[in-house]
């Protein structure tokens, strides 16, 4: 085994245990890749199938590893929409850390073009939409890396707490003060236990998702699109009845000075938006890799 493949794995090990940070958890990427992947045509299912076959066999021990599956079990997209997160700690890879979320200062109101111009998740995003569309016919792994990006990118932009704060972290500091669920703070809240609690199993979240995807249309692939997805999390972050701040007559909008008790019915109002942000965040993929492959 090679020391890169030596090294990433004990990073994800760590990762695995740990609790996470700006990232989405497994299962909200894997939903979002998995229905985008269904709802694309044979052909660009086949293109992505032929990306995922260029992937080194380092990269797929690292994909299974941080998966949780047996070593040399084929990789899917949905898994691999996770290789953005299992690299974050191998140095290669260590600039892409800020390209995960959008920090911006306490008093902004909405997310325009104008609110970050580089190493940011809107410009990410737009970034390896460009490589994915201008690559060589040719197969290869840069193009695929693209593609893996890409797909990471779309969960994490609708996660509301990716657009957000630096004071906090996007809320990894906003702790919570009951112990009904593992999750510790607001960002881990968002990231998984806004999922996982009930259990419902990956394939229900499919069946549900599947069940929804007709309720609305997605407009054509527009490059300005990615702010308004930015500003539609930072919109839904920054409502008082998220809990994430307050908004003063100063026209700021203050972290909480304490911890933070959620509402009782705060995952009965929640869950179902953040399961409309996945449907959009899927669908906005589909529309996407359409205009990119």
């Amino acid at each position: 085994m090679s020391k890169f493949v030596l090294a990433a794995l004990c990073f994800t090990s760590l990762l695995a245990v740990s609790k996470p940070s700006f990232a989405l958890g497994k299962l909200g990427h894997q939903l979002v890749c998995q229905l985008a992947f269904e709802h694309l045509s044979v052909t660009k299912q086949q293109k992505i199938t032929a990306l995922l076959a260029s992937t080194p066999k380092n990269h797929q021990d690292l994909i299974n590893h941080y998966n949780y599956k047996k070593k040399g079990s084929t990789i899917t997209f949905a898994n691999v929409c996770t290789w953005a997160d299992a690299i974050k700690r191998v140095e290669k890879f260590t600039r892409y850390s800020s390209w995960h979320y959008m920090n911006v200062p306490r008093n902004q109101v909405q997310i325009t073009e104008k609110s970050c111009q580089k190493n940011c998740l809107p410009q990410a995003l737009l970034q390896h939409q460009k490589q994915l569309q201008q690559a060589q016919p040719k197969v290869s792994w840069q193009q695929a890396q693209a593609l893996f990006f890409l797909g990471h990118w779309l969960g994490d932009i609708h996660q509301p707490l990716h657009i957000s704060f630096a004071s906090d972290q996007g809320g990894n500091n906003t702790k919570l003060s009951h112990l009904a669920t593992k999750c510790s703070n607001l960002h881990w809240y968002w990231d998984e236990c806004i999922l996982s609690r009930g259990r419902n199993t990956k394939a229900k979240w499919l069946a549900l998702l599947n069940q929804q995807w007709h309720q609305q249309s997605i407009p054509t692939w527009q490059p300005q699109q990615v702010w308004q997805w930015a500003d539609e999390s930072f919109q839904l972050a920054t409502a008082p009845s998220f809990q994430y701040c307050q908004w003063n007559t100063q026209g700021s909008c203050l972290k909480p000075r304490t911890k933070i008790s959620l509402a009782d019915d705060y995952h009965s109002q929640y869950q179902p938006v953040m399961t409309q942000r996945l449907l959009l965040a899927a669908k906005r993929l589909t529309a996407l890799l359409n205009a990119s492959l």
